[in-house]
C-alpha cells in the first residue's frame, strides 16, 4: 500500500484516523491501522489484528445514525511512538443518552508511516 503524505506525520495520521471514524470512512480508517493492532472496546471485548478491527468498524459504520466526538486529554509524541488520551462521546441516535468513555490510542512509526497499534476504551465510573 503506498504511503499517503499525511501518513508520515503523527499528528496528521491521528487526525485522519479520528476524522475517518467520525465520518465513517472505512478506507482511510483501514489505512491508519497496523496489521497487529489490538483494540479493546468499551464492553471489554478484545479485537485482534487489522482484519478483525476493520470488520468490526465496517459493521459499526453502517449501524444506525450515531455521532462521535472527541476531546483531547493528553498527548505525547516521540520519534517512534505517539499516544493520545481522548474523552469520547458517542450518541447512538438523535435524542439518545450519550455514552462517554476515555480512549487511549498508541501509534507507532513504521516504514515511513504512523499506524495504530493499540486502542483501549475505558468507561468511567462515578467517584
Amino acid at each position: 500500500m503506498p504511503v499517503q503524505d499525511w501518513q508520515s506525520d503523527a499528528e496528521a495520521t491521528i487526525d485522519a484516523h479520528l476524522r475517518a471514524v467520525a465520518g465513517r470512512d472505512l478506507d482511510t480508517f483501514a489505512a491508519t491501522v497496523h496489521p497487529d493492532v489490538t483494540v479493546i472496546i468499551p464492553s471489554g471485548r478484545i479485537l485482534r489484528g487489522a482484519a478483525e478491527v476493520v470488520d468490526f468498524h465496517r459493521e459499526w459504520f453502517t449501524d444506525g445514525d450515531w455521532t462521535y466526538a472527541v476531546e483531547p486529554v493528553l498527548a505525547t509524541t516521540t520519534a517512534t511512538t505517539a499516544t493520545r488520551v481522548l474523552a469520547v462521546t458517542v450518541v447512538g441516535e438523535p435524542g439518545a443518552e450519550p455514552s462517554r468513555f476515555l480512549m487511549g490510542l498508541t501509534f507507532v512509526a513504521e516504514a515511513g508511516r504512523w499506524l495504530l497499534i493499540h486502542d483501549q476504551c475505558t468507561i468511567g465510573r462515578p467517584a
